[in-house]
């Protein structure tokens, strides 16, 4: 893993910090940028949080661990991404383990001491933070929901499209350097289940090869998954285009 100071890189594309120029300009001198190895260990569930993590480029796995060793994927993070929330609030620690899934993964590591001085100094700032907090907690009940709802190969399709809205600015071309029981453990399905989904999805305009997924129909796609989705017509996943 390598430091560098973020002068170098530009965080102003990062969801968290799009107009909000003065926090930005507070923020660069205290951020760093670290570059990371596959499978390196980004903080440990427990650890004391320290730091907010954006994830500029790359992948990483969010787990909890039970005491006889079972693993639970609670989160897979990739451009855009926050996670580390915990250091948001004052006295906490992490609630999970974060791992690298690829190689040269740039995360900015944001201190905790400063981000919660400009949270409480910059009204609009807090507003920003608290819809961040309140899109993770949506964001739970809804893979709740989904679990129960929706099949295996709508799940699968839900991740992609979320994907398209995220890299690339709605590429139809996705790039996902993770492992295939990894995906298919935080989908809530066995790796073999998920190969039959995407076999599922080849209808409906999706190919894959090694790494790569196309989906050359988008708006196929997006009928087969969103029409057994309580958050159809308000989800930003239905902007994808």
């Amino acid at each position: 893993m390598k430091s560098t100071l973020s002068p170098f890189y530009s965080l102003n594309e990062q969801p968290l910090f799009q107009n909000q120029p003065t926090v930005l300009h507070s923020l660069m001198p205290h951020t760093k940028i670290k570059i990371y190895n596959k499978d390196d260990v980004v903080l440990h569930h427990g650890d004391v949080a320290v730091r907010l993590w954006l994830v500029l480029k790359g992948w990483v796995k969010l787990t909890r661990q039970t005491p006889d060793g079972k693993e639970s994927i609670i989160g897979l993070c990739t451009e855009g991404d926050v996670f580390g929330e915990a250091a948001l609030f004052p006295h906490a620690n992490y609630p999970y383990h974060a791992q690298t899934l690829a190689a040269h993964t740039q995360l900015a590591a944001i201190p905790a001491d400063i981000i919660r001085k400009l949270i409480a100094e910059n009204a609009a700032f807090s507003g920003v933070v608290m819809e961040l907090l309140n899109e993770r907690t949506s964001q739970a009940q809804l893979k709740l929901e989904q679990m129960s709802t929706m099949s295996a190969s709508q799940r699968l399709g839900c991740f992609l499209l979320r994907l398209c809205h995220t890299q690339a600015n709605g590429s139809k071309t996705l790039t996902i350097p993770v492992e295939k029981h990894i995906l298919a453990a935080y989908l809530g399905m066995k790796p073999e289940t998920l190969s039959r989904s995407q076999q599922q999805l080849k209808p409906l305009g999706l190919s894959v090869t090694g790494q790569d997924i196309t989906i050359s129909n988008i708006e196929k796609l997006r009928e087969f998954v969103c029409n057994s989705c309580s958050e159809s017509g308000s989800c930003e996943a239905e902007a994808t285009g």
